[in-house]
């Protein structure tokens, strides 16, 4: 007797709408999850054709035959979807060989027990059916079947938590393909569950009839949702690249200062390898643990030893909180500050040698001078007088960097633009100094001050006018505050503009002095900036901004 029309009109269907979605996931190429869901799409067709032929099969052999040929659709479907469930949501570090030989170990033992035929034990035990009704059904699974079907199962469930965490993406797209993606497993899923649980009394498999549910679902997906060309998996493995491509170290700790994740870096300080350190207490790995702060920064420098000599790192512990605000865990970063501390050396040995030796050899040469006479002696004088000026900015840049590196130290704007005017005009009484303050008031890091009076300096030491006048007139923003000084000098050459801007002296490009460099510095370290621009009708707009404290 033949089969319903119906009923294999719904198969021919589920057939041919997977067919289709599989050709469309095929076309995408090699975009993350398209071969794992033409693997799932092919095992539903696979499914719904061996289930026609063993409805349509005139003996009890060839329905066997294709009763039998049926499971290799079955394991298809679950290890297409536990694959790109990996690969779709960027998972993909368990996509090596070893990890989907496991997933797909249960599938091909299925394919080798299909290969031996249905003469044996593993897949049925006894089969009982209809011959008059065109069916033949398991009476009973064997042990194989059983496995398979708990296999089914867990894989399924497994990508669907997987899935489930798109539902709580903040890209509409990708929720959208969640839902579909998650809705497509549970209709031929609970089909399959019904009938196992003899809920659903058919008397055949109604799964691959499910599968025409599934199949629309995917071409939806495929052409509307825009699955497979835009997905997450560059999510995790970008999160993983960052992680590990930052320069600091970065160790990640539960609540019992386990070590659960280590990127690099980490691995670098502590000279171990990530089998090493992953899963053990934190104290045993990392010197001086048991010094760290609960949050914040380490008060002191860790010195590691290492085979290329001592490294020494600032120290930061973060706290991991959870939605409610209860500690999880902690971030402990590791900052190397080895060649900053080397460099603080240098400037420490080059402060005393500008504070000392360089003054000691000009207090020295002028006293010669003063026994000579005439022109040459002269020249001596202002030459000497000029290394001893080079000498003094050197000592006042090494201090602008050290006061940099301090706790910073915040002063009214007023405040320091009125002393440093006061010291202007007590410096070069000659020079005309105008004050013009912001109608408002801001609080600005100290360090201002140096920058202010070697700008004014420059101003005022360069000015040959007949009537040198400076005008300093400050502004506040919310956002930031900013200094102009102008005056009616010369102006500054084009040439010592040409290499403050190129951030660099060399022997054939070289500026005069390092007062301007000092302006340049201080407002960078301040994270602020500098421009310099004609006056009119002659002289130099030196305009500095930097950001308020409250910014």
């Amino acid at each position: 007797m033949s089969e319903p029309i119906p009923l294999l009109l719904s198969l021919l269907l589920s057939v041919v709408l997977g067919s289709a979605s599989a050709i469309l996931a095929w076309r995408e190429g090699s975009k993350p999850g398209a071969r794992a869901l033409v693997l799932l799409l092919s095992g539903q067709v696979l499914w719904s054709i061996t289930l026609i032929f063993r409805l349509q099969a005139p003996t009890v052999e060839a329905k066997l035959f294709w009763m039998h040929a049926m499971w290799v659709g079955v394991v298809a479907v679950p290890l297409g979807w536990i694959l790109f469930a990996l690969e779709y949501t960027g998972r993909d570090r368990y996509m090596h060989p070893r990890y989907v030989a496991t997933l797909a170990a249960i599938p091909v033992v299925t394919v080798v027990l299909v290969a031996l035929g249905p003469y044996q034990d593993l897949l049925r035990i006894g089969i009982t059916g209809s011959i008059d009704a065109g069916t033949i059904q398991n009476e009973n699974g064997g042990v194989w079947y059983w496995i398979v079907a708990i296999y089914t199962y867990l894989v399924g469930a497994a990508g669907g938590v997987l899935l489930l965490e798109l539902v709580l993406s903040q890209m509409f797209t990708f929720r959208k393909q969640a839902y579909a993606l998650i809705g497509a497993l549970i209709a031929p899923w609970a089909t399959n569950l019904g009938y196992l649980a003899d809920i659903l009394a058919t008397p055949i498999d109604p799964t691959p009839i499910a599968f025409s549910f599934s199949g629309v679902i995917y071409l939806f997906a495929l052409r509307h949702f825009d699955l497979l060309r835009t997905n997450p998996a560059p999510n995790n493995r970008a999160r993983k690249l960052v992680f590990d491509g930052v320069q600091e170290g970065v160790i990640v700790l539960d609540i019992g200062d386990t070590v659960i994740d280590i990127n690099e870096p980490a691995l670098e300080m502590l000279q171990e390898t990530r089998d090493e350190v992953l899963g053990s207490p934190a104290p045993k790995k990392i010197p001086d643990y048991e010094e760290f702060p609960e949050s914040g920064s380490f008060g002191d420098f860790l010195t590691v030893e290492t085979r290329s000599g001592d490294r020494s790192f600032e120290v930061e512990v973060t706290p991991i909180t959870s939605d409610r605000g209860k500690t999880i865990g902690r971030v402990v970063t590791f900052k190397e500050i080895t060649e900053f501390l080397r460099q603080e050396q240098r400037l420490e040995v080059l402060n005393r040698v500008l504070r000392h030796n360089i003054k000691t050899e000009t207090n020295l040469l002028l006293g010669y001078a003063e026994d000579l006479s005439g022109e040459n002696a002269e020249r001596m004088k202002e030459s000497v007088l000029r290394i001893d000026e080079l000498g003094q900015k050197g000592r006042e840049a090494i201090r602008l960097f050290s006061r940099a590196r301090e706790e910073s130290d915040f002063r009214s704007l007023h405040t320091i633009g009125e002393e440093c005017v006061r010291e202007a005009r007590s410096r070069f009484p000659d020079v005309t100094v105008e004050y013009r303050r912001a109608g408002r008031d801001a609080s600005v890091n100290s360090v201002l001050d140096s920058v202010l009076l070697n700008a004014i300096e420059n101003a005022a030491e360069h000015n040959d006018s007949d009537d040198p006048r400076i005008e300093i007139v400050t502004g506040v923003t919310d956002e930031q505050v900013t200094v102009e000084i102008r005056d009616n000098g010369p102006g500054i050459s084009d040439y010592e503009l040409a290499v403050l801007s190129a951030g660099a002296e060399s022997s054939l490009k070289h500026g005069s002095g390092i007062g301007l460099w000092i302006i340049k510095w201080g407002a960078e370290l301040l994270g602020g900036r500098v421009q310099f621009s004609d006056n009119d009708p002659t002289g130099t707009v030196i305009e500095i901004a930097v950001p308020p404290r409250e910014a």
